[in-house]
């Protein structure tokens, strides 16, 4: 009997948690004040199509009131108020958008933006099925849905070589005429030599076996004082491109008693043909990235973006003719004369920029200018309506800069 009644005040206990926690939620939203995006020169119109997605925190009091929360045009929107939205989380908007038009294929499937591909054919997914990756067993896990007849095809397969790998994860997918193409960082062990690679898997979708794999790049997992770290350039989510960008930096590693630091020794762009398999160095005289940086590939043209003090500098270079673009650089509002890594998207010639971090004593900036002149197009700052002006104590956090 005892047994029961503590069963009975367990579950009365998790109700009225429950209960208390949308009460509380239902109360703090009330809190939550308006954001709202001002226009400081330049047209408005610039910014309609533009969110911005993060997390905000009240910080006024002991007890820290939060939520996630979507920023335009028009003002701001609050979500992750239930429980269930905390235990989920806050996909990113491409993921959101996906799970809205296609809720029976994105049943299941992981968040991250990289492991989709979308055109007006297809819908791709691949991961690494991950209950493989302890005994070393590795699989992909596959699914594409066929836009034209609604139909879904979900399929596992042995990854080749996959013993000797550590790990591997999925870093970009693509699809190509009749083409999947899986993009993979792989961490390996072999002959008791550790390395890494970028490595470049393709599938025929007809017969769904992997008719080709090879390492786009290897290099050594760590070397005495020395770190090598190869970054697959960002693109527009499930956006196909017909070459890959990557970007190759070694590191020199200092140590000492209390710290540890890195100071760039060279570094190497690698351009890549997906179909042809063809590699290139691209050599752009006079180009300075450092450690900071935040290049970009829209298909076309690579954007190299590094922060210096308040100033973002923008150094187009155009894959097709070889040509380097007059770099430019976007003042940038911060404390102290220095500012937090801002988010950066480039759309349709248009670069986007935005701050990830604000509080009452920092602004956070809004731009968007030509990706090729650098011509301000709109300056703004997200900053708070009237009305919630009384918010003074606050963190807003910025994650995500998303153009529909």
């Amino acid at each position: 009997m005892k047994k029961y009644w503590k069963c009975t005040a367990i579950i009365v206990v998790i109700l009225l948690s429950m209960g208390s926690f949308y009460v509380n939620s239902s109360t703090s939203a009330e809190q939550f004040p308006t954001f709202v995006i001002q226009t400081l020169s330049g047209d408005s119109q610039e910014i309609k199509p533009l969110m911005l997605k993060g997390h905000y925190v009240d910080t006024s009091s002991m007890i820290s009131v939060n939520s996630f929360l979507t920023i335009s045009a028009i003002g701001s929107t609050y979500s992750g108020h239930s429980f269930f939205d905390q235990l989920v989380g806050n996909p990113p908007a491409v993921i959101k958008g996906l799970q809205e038009k296609h809720r029976t294929f994105m049943r299941g499937k992981n968040f991250s933006e990289e492991l989709f591909f979308e055109n007006s054919q297809f819908l791709a997914y691949a991961d690494v099925d991950f209950s493989s990756v302890r005994s070393r067993n590795h699989k992909f896990d596959i699914s594409v849905l066929t836009k034209e007849d609604d139909t879904i095809n979900s399929f596992k397969m042995d990854v080749p070589e996959g013993r000797v790998m550590d790990y591997l994860l999925v870093e970009d997918v693509q699809i190509i005429e009749d083409k999947l193409y899986l993009i993979t960082n792989n961490m390996i062990s072999n002959n008791g030599n550790q390395y890494e690679e970028k490595r470049i898997y393709t599938i025929d979708l007809a017969s769904k076996k992997i008719i080709n794999h090879e390492a786009i790049i290897q290099f050594p997992r760590s070397q005495e004082h020395t770190r090598i770290d190869v970054q697959l350039v960002r693109t527009s989510p499930t956006k196909a491109n017909d070459h890959l960008i990557l970007l190759k930096t070694e590191n020199k590693v200092s140590e000492d008693m209390e710290t540890t630091s890195d100071e760039v020794v060279s570094q190497e762009i690698i351009s890549y043909n997906i179909e042809t398999k063809e590699k290139e160095t691209i050599n752009i005289p006079g180009l300075r990235l450092g450690g900071n940086q935040l290049s970009f590939f829209d298909g076309s043209t690579i954007y190299f973006m590094m922060l210096d003090g308040q100033k973002l500098l923008v150094t187009p270079y155009r894959l097709a003719d070889d040509t380097v673009g007059q770099p430019f650089s976007i003042q940038l509002s911060g404390e102290k004369g220095n500012v937090s890594e801002p988010i950066t998207t480039v759309i349709d010639d248009k670069l986007y920029v935005a701050s990830s971090q604000m509080n009452a004593d920092i602004n956070a900036n809004v731009i968007v200018a030509d990706s090729y002149t650098g011509k301000i197009l709109f300056k703004g700052q997200v900053a708070l309506d009237d009305s919630s002006k009384e918010k003074s104590r606050f963190d807003l956090s910025l994650h995500e800069l998303f153009v529909k």
